[in-house]
């Protein structure tokens, strides 16, 4: 009797594995995440209507201002609105990132609407170390062009880097880096608009 109550739970959990793999397929917005790598995408000079902008189905971001002393490392980090306030980016400023230390500086930033884009002004000037990352792992949302494009939602993804805008027509490409799943990250040196695309 005990033979045939084990064979029957193996059984059950061999078909509880398989409705689980069936239901997380079924449930995937995307393909599996593009791994984490430390090497850097090419730098490149593109007409802003040649690339894709990644776009965002959450909450919209709040502006976000935050003033503190210069000389000390310091984390922003920019959230999608309630009810789960997931992590939409985050600005690293290195100790050495703004002069003269122990003065006050202040870093605004500002959200793009409907993408993972922001505008980003400093009170002073950056001088060190400074990056930003956006974190896209729960509202990635691939536009349709991307899918003409690219042909998958992976592929698309592989392709992201951030883009700093030079003016109204043109987009400079950073070298980007994936430091996780679902997140990419690309050094700063000065304030301007920054966005998440891939080249058409």
């Amino acid at each position: 009797m005990m033979e045939g109550i084990s064979r029957h739970l193996s059984s059950r959990a061999t078909w509880m594995v398989v409705a689980m793999v069936i239901v997380s397929a079924c449930g995937s917005r995307r393909p599996a995440p593009v791994a984490a790598s430390t090497a850097p995408t090419p730098a490149r000079v593109l007409p802003l209507a040649r690339v894709i902008v990644l776009e965002t189905s959450g909450p919209a971001p709040s502006d976000t201002s935050v003033s503190f002393a210069a000389g000390t490392p310091r984390t922003i980090v920019v959230r999608h609105g309630p009810p789960e306030n997931i992590i939409f980016a985050r600005l690293v400023f290195s100790g050495g990132a703004f002069a003269d230390s122990g003065q006050l500086v202040t870093v605004e930033v500002k959200p793009r609407p409907g993408v993972y884009g922001l505008d980003l002004a400093t009170s002073k000037p950056i001088r060190g170390a400074a990056s930003v990352i956006f974190d896209y792992s729960r509202y990635f949302s691939a536009p349709g062009r991307a899918r003409q494009v690219y042909r998958s939602d992976g592929a698309f993804e592989r392709a992201l880097a951030i883009g700093r805008m030079l003016s109204d027509n043109d987009i400079e490409l950073l070298p980007s880096r994936r430091p996780e799943l679902d997140q990419v990250s690309a050094p700063i040196a000065t304030p301007g608009g920054y966005l998440l695309a891939a080249p058409q």
